[in-house]
């Protein structure tokens, strides 16, 4: 199992004056790609909402390290690296069509009873997935190094 990721384009929309991407949109970018994680994972943020549950932000810690520019296509990575019966924490990069780093976060998502408005724990299956894909991740990577 590979890291996760998406391409994304920057447009006109998403820059400042100077064609530099605005720095708010780094974090959405990390949203769409957590968003498309948790899709492919088989995990439904329409169905849990309907089920009054779902994930919001709980911390964030980010860097920025270069700006993207107006047309970059960049590669934005999402990795899940500790998960606990209330949240999942992503490592996340995002890089351009060169490879350069150009912004990094670690982002911990609770799960969380809508109505209340309070941390509730995951479904154990759904723990049991993300621990699998964890325990995966680290292994290829393992592999990958020898």
């Amino acid at each position: 199992m590979q890291d996760f990721s998406i391409q994304v384009r920057v447009y006109y929309e998403d820059t400042d004056a100077g064609g530099i991407v605005y720095h708010a949109n780094y974090l959405k970018f990390c949203e769409r790609a957590r968003t498309d994680w948790l899709r492919q994972t088989g995990i439904s943020q329409e169905k849990l909402l309907h089920d009054g549950e779902g994930f919001v932000i709980a911390r964030m810690q980010a860097a920025f390290k270069r700006s993207a520019h107006l047309d970059d296509l960049l590669t934005v990575s999402c990795v899940p690296i500790k998960v606990r019966h209330v949240s999942v924490t992503f490592l996340q990069e995002i890089r351009n069509q060169q490879g350069q780093l150009l912004f990094t976060m670690q982002a911990e998502i609770a799960y969380v009873d809508k109505n209340l408005g309070t941390m509730k724990a995951m479904p154990q299956s759904m723990i049991d997935f993300i621990e699998h894909s964890m325990a995966l991740q680290k292994q290829e990577n393992k592999d990958a190094a020898d």
